[in-house]
């Protein structure tokens, strides 16, 4: 068994600037909320390390499967208890899962679908991730909003929800939520949604304001929610999620080369790592902690032995290039 094996790839420029919550090169593809943890911890269960103890961790969720409703996901799995569970990363070590909703060098992506719903009773299906695992509530109300690196197939406008407590009998606010409008994208496109961009529907009287949505947050959510019978869809695709200003600092030309493939290959044996596609350029392999632990020539190959256990980054100069791997 290779002792360096593959983490996965994100083709995205050194130099853009990407959204600090999420994007294809965070530890682990977890949403980087407060309580993340290292994913990577030498000797203990992967599984019981990261997913089974910390929030940030993208799922898929649909609204009332009654009345007729259809929705549906694809790629998608299940859970045990029969709900919809995204296919992003073996639980075992931390690798992205052929085939499912992680894309190598583009980004998070799902097809949605609903029909069946009415104005009383909408179909919704959509993705989001909890900000813990007990989903108590976080205070963001310091930051000045949203920002999103997206494209959306759908003809009808996605919305991004600030999702709070909606049990009233326990104290929470009730389904009239915040939201702001991610509209159909052909490409790949940088969106910012400062508060000023969300809104109420206000039939639940009284509403309640923005601020409670900021300072009780307890999940993002961004569905499709369709009012009408005849069937809603298109495929989302997140290259970066962060705080209105972070994402896509490169400008248009940075953000549509996200989603371009690298040319540059990285190729390991045993704890050899060799690379094709580019001519002579430095290579780095940096630690979580952004810290360059390791450099070299494209030109020649890397000797990786003397590394401790762990996850590194594996980032070429110059190259569209920037590669998790996992030491073991």
């Amino acid at each position: 068994m290779k002792n360096l094996a593959i983490f996965g790839l994100a083709a995205a420029s050194a130099s853009l600037a990407a959204g600090s919550l999420w994007n294809m090169e965070v530890p682990a593809y977890q949403v980087q909320v407060p309580e993340t943890i290292a994913c990577d911890k030498n000797g203990e269960d992967y599984g019981a390390a990261c997913y089974e103890s910390t929030g940030g961790w993208w799922f898929a969720y649909v609204g009332d499967e009654n009345k007729g409703q259809k929705m549906s996901f694809d790629p998608i799995t299940t859970n045990d208890d029969g709900t919809y569970k995204l296919i992003t990363t073996d639980e075992s070590d931390g690798s992205i899962i052929p085939g499912g909703n992680l894309v190598e060098g583009v980004g998070l992506q799902v097809t949605m679908s609903a029909a069946g719903g009415a104005s009383s009773d909408p179909a919704i299906a959509g993705i989001g991730f909890n900000w813990t695992k007990a989903e108590t509530p976080t205070d963001i109300s310091a930051h000045p909003g949203y920002c999103i690196v997206y494209s959306w197939s759908g003809t009808q406008a996605l919305q991004m929800e600030l999702g709070w407590n909606e049990n009233k009998d326990a104290g929470g606010y009730g389904y009239d939520t915040w939201y702001a409008l991610m509209p159909g994208q052909d490409a790949l496109t940088k969106l910012d949604l400062p508060w000023s961009a969300f809104k109420q529907d206000k039939w639940d009287k009284p509403p309640q304001p923005i601020t409670t949505a900021q300072k009780e947050a307890v999940s993002l959510k961004i569905r499709l929610k369709n009012s009408a019978a005849a069937e809603q869809k298109g495929t989302l695709t997140i290259a970066e999620l962060g705080w209105t200003g972070e994402c896509g600092e490169g400008g248009t030309k940075a953000i549509g080369s996200i989603a371009k493939a690298s040319s540059v290959k990285a190729t390991l044996s045993g704890r050899t790592l060799s690379f094709s596609g580019v001519k002579a350029a430095k290579a780095e392999v940096l630690n979580l902690q952004g810290q360059v632990v390791m450099s070299g020539s494209t030109a020649s190959a890397m000797n990786l032995a003397g590394l401790d256990a762990g996850v590194y980054m594996v980032r070429v100069a110059g190259a569209n290039l920037t590669q998790k791997i996992l030491l073991k």
